[in-house]
């Protein structure tokens, strides 16, 4: 009708700059190609400018102590010493696999229902809760590790080992899924509460209004909508409990240079006996003046990071991480 107005009308004809004029946003697209171009050319050159610490020189090789090289221990070879032919290698990657995946299983198991706890319910003390676990995120490793150590030598948790004849701290099982547990978990429960705060509660109640039960709701509903967030805490959990140093450093300490009989039969079937936490391994290397071994071991844990990085990025779950 000629008498109507169009309510668009008021708002006047859109600005031609509204939408950014095309000078800016080819300035936009300059500026972040460019740094994004120096940030991967950075990363590169970082390692590739560090390629010739992995090859072992003649020279390198007279420098060693000979006792830093026994017969069992030979690993003189041309590449980063021929870390893949020391026992110590494998018994390290497999100690850190095997310790990382118990440590994934059981923050995966506690850590998704108190996710949905928090992120459902009114739970006494819910905002101390989650500063707790945000704090655990961001003070030092070496700060929970020590945490950790008067935790558990002292008072009634010390005189409950003293009755079992065991120590939780200084020990492979469990000591290193308790250390790289905490941060693991804390990290984990970020992402996997993020993922059912992305979840609108108004599709469970729907479905409870529709003659679901509470189960059959949550699963049924907000787990297949959280499941890619799920699948991220899942890894970040995976990711952060296998870089873990300090913690296990601190709370557990070295075993490479123990001997044998210090390790139950358990131990030395799986072959994690006189081994070492992946990342405490470069350290030890490095401290032994091994350097190239060092970096060798250091590649080793930069792919599986990458690897899970791209695994994050292949379920669409990056958003849960930056």
């Amino acid at each position: 009708m000629s008498g109507e107005r169009n309510p668009l009308a008021a708002i006047g004809p859109a600005a031609p700059g509204r939408r950014g004029a095309p000078g800016d946003r080819l300035l936009f697209k300059t500026f972040f190609y460019s740094f994004a171009g120096f940030l991967i050319l950075f990363s590169a050159y970082l390692f590739l400018a560090n390629l010739d610490q992995l090859f072992v020189t003649e020279a390198a090789v007279r420098s060693r102590e000979p006792a830093l090289w026994e017969e069992n221990r030979k690993v003189l070879t041309s590449f980063a010493g021929g870390f893949w032919q020391d026992p110590y290698f494998w018994k390290s990657l497999n100690l850190t696999l095997m310790i990382t995946l118990i440590t994934t299983l059981l923050a995966s198991a506690i850590g998704i229902p108190a996710a949905y706890g928090l992120s459902r319910y009114r739970i006494p003390g819910k905002a101390v809760i989650e500063v707790l676990f945000s704090s655990i995120l961001v003070i030092p490793a070496s700060s929970v590790a020590l945490c950790l150590i008067v935790m558990f030598n002292y008072g009634p948790l010390w005189d409950l080992q003293q009755r079992w004849g065991f120590r939780f701290a200084h020990s492979l099982f469990p000591g290193m899924v308790i250390a790289s547990f905490v941060l693991s978990f804390a990290l984990g429960l970020s992402a996997w509460k993020a993922a059912f705060d992305s979840v609108n509660p108004r599709f469970e109640q729907v479905a409870r209004s529709l003659g679901s039960s509470r189960w059959r709701a949550f699963r049924t509903v907000s787990l297949p909508m959280a499941k890619s967030g799920l699948a991220a805490g899942v890894i970040l959990a995976w990711t952060r409990a296998m870089a873990e140093f300090s913690a296990v450093l601190f709370f557990c300490g070295t075993f490479g240079e123990l001997p044998p009989e210090r390790f139950s039969t358990l131990e030395r079937a799986l072959r994690i006996d006189q081994a070492d936490w992946l990342s405490v391994a470069i350290w030890a290397q490095i401290e032994y003046g091994n350097v190239e071994y060092g970096f060798a071991l250091a590649y080793i844990l930069v792919l599986i990071g990458g690897l899970s990085v791209y695994a994050m990025h292949r379920i669409g779950a990056k958003g849960y991480i930056w």
